[in-house]
């Protein structure tokens, strides 16, 4: 009679064990995805009309995408998703997130619709040495400027052929940032302060322009580069204090910005991108925020600021304009705000290191 009492007592025990463990296992792999909410802050503040809202500020996918975890990643003690040190260069296509981390010395591919991620690899034994800067072209392939090896590695879509990208002749070459355009690529130079060209067909190297000096056309420490629908140039001319705008034809067409502590003047520019209505960003470390000029060069705006509060850039260096967003992300727009476009942006010190940003206008 003891016996045949004492099994159900051991079955009941048993099973109340394996729903405990049950339970521990959801919680640990996130059997429920997490809630990404937003955090917005308005640019112009009320009571002005906004024309920017701050919507979340990230280190790792799972802040900004939510995802579910999985038993397997558990049992193989994989996190659950990446998480960047100190981001740099970044760039968006086609919903997909690439960041130069060069506390890790990777470069991070975040997939924003699926929350899934990888680091892009070169083939072979190549490994990068200090990855700052990121361009990618309409069929994928990766444009990373690596200041640490010296040179350009352009990375195709499926990861398996790489250009290596340098000016002829062994000179000094360190980029720092890149843009892709019509069949070029372009980077700034910092060991001889000029824009080099490149081929991205077979990597060759077309010209440059600009050289040490604080006259128009040329350089004091150039920096971040993009280049618009039209094939116009903007470099941040670092040093200078200032943005320059050139002709697809590498012509100087005009300057904006300048040295000083006044409405419009910058501190020391680091990298800029042009959104669709062809307003530049422009992130200055110095001054803790985002320019926008328009294309005439008149200040429109700042976006950010130096403190570490939602919105805050306390140490801006990378900037990526998202023409769209996947649709999980967008739901992170407040229902007050027309969005019009995207903005990225990346800072070296604070407790979140990217900003996301919407741009439009307040309903």
């Amino acid at each position: 009679m003891a016996l045949i009492l004492k099994r159900p007592w051991s079955l009941l025990a048993a099973r109340c064990a394996l729903a405990g463990f049950a339970v521990v296992l959801c919680a640990l792999a996130g059997c429920t995805a997490n809630r990404v909410t937003a955090d917005p802050s308005y640019f112009p503040a009320p009571p002005g009309t906004a024309h920017a809202v701050h919507l979340k500020s990230f280190n790792s996918l799972t802040d900004l995408v939510s995802r579910r975890g999985s038993w397997v990643e558990i049992f193989r003690g994989r996190p659950a998703s990446p998480f960047v040190k100190t981001p740099a260069g970044i760039a968006y296509r086609s919903g997909h997130l690439y960041i130069c981390d060069t506390g890790f010395n990777v470069v991070h591919d975040w997939d924003l619709a699926t929350g899934k991620a990888r680091h892009v690899k070169p083939p072979g034994e190549v490994s990068f040495d200090h990855p700052v800067d990121v361009a990618s072209d309409e069929v994928g392939t990766l444009y990373i400027a690596d200041s640490g090896r010296g040179e350009i590695l352009a990375i195709d879509s499926r990861h398996d052929s790489i250009l290596f990208m340098r000016p002829p002749g062994g000179e000094s070459f360190k980029p720092v940032a890149v843009a892709v355009h019509d069949g070029k690529l372009y980077s700034t130079n910092i060991e001889t302060h000029r824009v080099d060209v490149f081929s991205t067909e077979n990597g060759s190297h077309i010209g440059s322009f600009g050289r040490l000096g604080s006259d128009s056309g040329n350089f004091y420490y150039p920096m971040g580069i993009t280049v618009d629908t039209g094939g116009r140039i903007y470099v941040a001319d670092m040093m200078n204090s200032r943005v320059q705008m050139f002709s697809p034809q590498h012509a100087f067409e005009l300057s904006m910005g300048g040295p000083g502590n006044r409405y419009g003047d910058m501190g020391k520019p680091k990298h800029l991108d042009v959104g669709p209505d062809n307003t530049i960003f422009v992130a200055d470390s110095e001054f803790a925020h985002i320019h926008l000029f328009s294309r005439d060069g008149s200040l429109l705006m700042f976006l950010g600021g130096p403190d570490s509060k939602p919105g805050g850039t306390p140490l801006p260096l990378g900037v990526a304009v998202a023409p769209s967003l996947p649709d999980n992300l967008v739901t992170l727009v407040p229902p007050d705000f027309d969005p019009h476009y995207y903005l990225f942006v990346t800072n070296t010190v604070g407790p979140r290191r990217i900003n996301l940003f919407a741009m439009g206008l307040s309903r």
